[in-house]
């Protein structure tokens, strides 16, 4: 019986590990599989549903089973989210079986896999073969996203997914660099040479970051401000190995020149009449991937008009306006406490003017920010709890581990939480709240370490 067991742990663990790895490399289209005629996405928020109830369970009865009793305190919060979306159900009399409610109630559901991850992975010392023999290949998938999003990506395996998914759609932006932000902080927790680790990082981070810079400014951000905090919480390392900073500085500024040409469509063509190259300078190559967005307007060009924030940049300004709507709206119809609940499309979002917010193809009815969502959908109290559910997280990482290490992780993905579709989406949690989960397990181990030294 207890081998069945051992063995079952070991095959969760083992298929655990390779759905992070697809939902890495595929993202959104590895989530619409469809299995039994029902998405995987689907199935994934559904699991969430039932094991949300579960570790509710656990947390009154048994706090001990899965070492659940240092969460305590965030499973109360976990509690009273789920308790404030029952009561929007009975004031606005929703459906609960409706698939629009779990639909846009699907960013509560997500949040049990930072338990489930953290269960199946209880025993991550018994796997250290397992770790070895998957993180070689892990750490190519920041480059693997690097080459599918510079039009190299296999047509077989577009094919696949359209056969075998909902639908088929190229990495996006916040996927690959939350995808990058995990990956790294993983490899910070399973190597040993902080030199390795930091070559690693810059030279990952720097090869995407001119590809997020034109796919998407909050993503690019968001990575930016990860490689930012990495040079922090080295610096005395940096500061004390000069030679190595240099290394590894001048290493991550070729990637990056190689990555900009690259990506800005450069040609290194040969000019007959000259007989040399031609190769445009590589600040105006940056200026040229940075005019697409216009960087500078959407972050300083930021002024109040009529009582409004305001940006001269059109995607800024037309996120500015959602969520200035959403807070006006509700305020004026009294309900900024309780939120418009689960059973409709927030109505800020049915702008009459055409094509509309909801986009040409009716589709796009989220307000591209993670905590104007949950305002919007449960209200400011839900709001509150949501923030206080995770300063729990970070508060426990720090009682266990004495330091706030953990933030190097959740401040770049609540940053690009906060600029675009994220947890609402099922890929995005997933792959957060799993790697959380796992995070807590290698932080503990490391310890042990130190401990027996």
């Amino acid at each position: 019986m207890n081998n069945l067991i051992i063995k079952a742990k070991d095959t969760s663990v083992i298929l655990y590990s390779l759905f992070i790895g697809l939902v890495f490399i595929f993202d959104r289209s590895i989530i619409g599989f469809m299995i039994f005629g029902q998405q995987l996405g689907k199935l994934v928020v559904a699991v969430g549903f039932l094991a949300t109830f579960l570790f509710i369970f656990l947390r009154f009865y048994n706090t001990h089973l899965l070492k659940l009793n240092q969460f305590s305190s965030t499973l109360n919060f976990l509690t009273l989210i789920v308790l404030t979306f029952f009561i929007s159900l009975f004031l606005y009399k929703t459906d609960i079986f409706s698939a629009y409610t779990f639909k846009s109630s699907s960013y509560i559901w997500t949040v049990s896999i930072f338990f489930i991850s953290f269960a199946v992975f209880m025993d991550i010392n018994r796997y250290k073969k397992l770790i070895n023999f998957f993180i070689f290949p892990v750490l190519l998938i920041p480059f693997v996203h690097y080459i599918f999003s510079t039009g190299y990506y296999p047509n077989f395996v577009m094919d696949f997914f359209i056969k075998y998914s909902d639908k088929f759609t190229f990495n996006k932006a916040s996927d690959i660099m939350i995808a990058l932000v995990s990956i790294n902080f993983l490899y910070f927790k399973v190597e040993n040479n902080k030199f390795y680790k930091l070559l690693y990082s810059v030279v990952s981070i720097s090869l995407l970051l001119p590809l997020l810079l034109l796919m998407s400014r909050g993503s690019f951000l968001s990575a930016f401000v990860f490689l930012f905090g990495i040079f922090i919480y080295n610096r005395r390392y940096l500061i004390s190995n000069i030679k190595i900073s240099a290394i590894i500085i001048l290493v991550g500024g070729i990637v990056f020149t190689a990555s900009t040409y690259n990506v800005g469509g450069v040609d290194f063509n040969f000019n007959p009449g000259m007989g040399e190259q031609t190769v445009q300078p590589l600040d105006q190559t940056i200026q040229k991937i940075a005019k697409k967005h216009d960087t500078r307007k959407a972050f300083l060009s930021l002024y109040f008009e009529n009582g409004r924030i305001v940006s001269h940049d059109n995607t800024t300004n037309w996120r500015l306006d959602i969520w200035q709507d959403v807070i006006e709206d509700m305020r004026n119809k009294g309900i900024i406490l309780k939120g418009y609940g689960y059973n409709e499309i927030i109505p800020v979002m049915l702008d009459p003017s055409a094509p509309g917010r909801l986009g040409r193809d009716g589709l796009n009815e989220n307000v591209h920010n993670y905590f104007i969502n949950i305002l919007a959908r449960g209200g400011l109290i839900q709001l509150l709890i949501f923030i206080y559910f995770h300063l729990s997280i970070i508060k426990c990482w720090h009682r266990k581990n004495n330091n706030f290490e953990i933030l190097l992780y959740y401040i770049p993905i609540m940053l690009n939480s906060s600029l675009d579709i994220t947890m609402e989406g099922v890929q995005f949690p997933f792959i957060f709240y799993s790697m959380l989960g796992i995070f807590f397990h290698l932080q503990e181990s490391l310890n042990k370490k130190v401990e027996d030294i």
